[in-house]
C-alpha cells in the first residue's frame, strides 16, 4: 500500500509540471501579436518573447519618444500654444484652441491625439525637423539600433522599431514622472472658454486596462493598418517592474487582450 502511494505521488510530481507547461504553451498560442516580449526591466530577464528582434511599424508608440524629447527641451510646461487644425490629422481639439504644453503631452500620451503630438513637434525648438532629429538621436543614445522615427504622430508606417528596442525605451521613459502619470490616466477634461459658459470636451484613455489595474505605471498604444495593434505597458507589482511589449496584434481590441494575456502568463491571472 505504501509503495503504491509513493508511486502515485511520484507520477503526480511528473505530470503536474507538464500540465502547467502545456497550459502556458496553449495560452501563448492564443496571443495574436506576431512580435512581443515580456521582460523584467530591472534584471533584464526575458520571461516570454516571440520575434522580438523583428523590425516593425510601431504607429503611435512613436509618441512616447516624442514626449521624452519634448520634456527634455521645454522648461515651462505651462507655456500655451495656439493649436491649429491640419488636413489629414483628426482630433477632438477645437481649431485655434490655446493649450499648454502640459495639456498637449497629456492628450498625446493618454488618448493618443495626433494633433497634440504634431503641435509639440511643430513648437519644438528648431521646429518639427529638429524634433524628429532629437527623437532619432535619443534612440541611438539608448542603444535602440533598429529604431527609426520619421514623423511625430506615428501615422507614417516608416516609424519602426523592435520589441527589444522598445524595452530600452520603456526603461528610459519610466524615469519621467509626467510620462508615468499622463500615460496611465483614464480621462481628461478640456475646458474651452466660451461667451456664456466653457465648452467641456472629454478625452479617454486608449488602454482600458489602466482603469482596472493601478499597478500599470506606464502605458502607450498604437494602431495603423501597417503596424496592427501595438501596446507597451509597465506593470509594477511586488517590487518587480515588468514590461509587456507587443506589436502587430490583429486590431485595437486584441492588442489589449494580448497585453492582459501576456501579463497573466507570468502571474496565473489576467487583469
Amino acid at each position: 500500500m505504501l509503495i503504491r502511494s509513493l508511486a502515485i505521488i511520484a507520477i503526480a510530481c511528473v505530470i503536474t509540471p507538464v500540465i502547467a507547461a502545456n497550459k502556458q504553451t496553449a495560452m501563448q498560442s492564443t496571443v495574436l501579436a506576431t512580435s512581443y516580449t515580456v521582460q523584467d526591466l530591472d534584471t533584464g530577464e526575458v520571461l516570454q518573447s516571440k520575434n522580438d528582434t523583428e523590425v516593425r511599424s510601431i504607429a503611435s508608440i512613436t509618441k512616447l519618444m516624442g514626449a521624452i524629447v519634448a520634456l527634455d527641451a521645454f522648461t515651462d510646461l505651462s507655456t500655451t500654444i495656439n493649436v491649429k487644425h491640419i488636413n489629414g490629422i483628426s482630433t477632438k481639439i477645437p481649431n485655434n484652441t490655446a493649450m499648454s504644453i502640459s495639456d498637449l503631452l497629456h492628450l498625446s500620451l493618454m488618448s493618443s491625439d495626433n494633433l497634440a503630438a504634431k503641435e509639440l513637434a511643430r513648437n519644438y525648438p528648431g521646429g518639427e525637423e529638429q524634433h524628429i532629429k532629437a527623437m532619432n538621436e535619443k534612440a541611438a543614445s539608448l542603444g535602440m539600433h533598429n529604431t527609426t522615427y520619421t514623423d511625430p504622430t506615428g501615422l507614417f508606417d516608416t516609424n519602426v522599431s523592435t520589441a527589444q528596442d522598445l524595452a530600452k525605451l520603456m526603461f528610459h521613459a519610466s524615469g519621467y514622472a509626467i510620462i508615468r502619470s499622463f500615460s496611465t490616466s483614464s480621462s481628461y477634461t478640456l475646458k474651452i472658454p466660451g461667451k456664456k459658459q466653457p465648452r467641456i470636451i472629454e478625452f479617454r484613455t486608449t488602454n482600458r486596462l489602466v482603469s482596472s489595474n493601478s499597478n500599470i505605471i506606464l502605458s502607450k498604444t498604437g494602431w495603423i493598418k501597417k503596424s496592427g495593434g501595438c501596446l507597451v505597458m509597465l506593470i509594477e507589482q511586488q517590487g518587480r517592474r515588468l514590461a509587456v511589449i507587443l506589436l502587430n496584434s490583429k486590431n485595437t481590441q486584441t492588442r489589449i487582450r494580448d497585453g492582459a494575456l501576456l501579463y497573466g502568463l507570468q502571474h496565473g491571472q489576467g487583469f
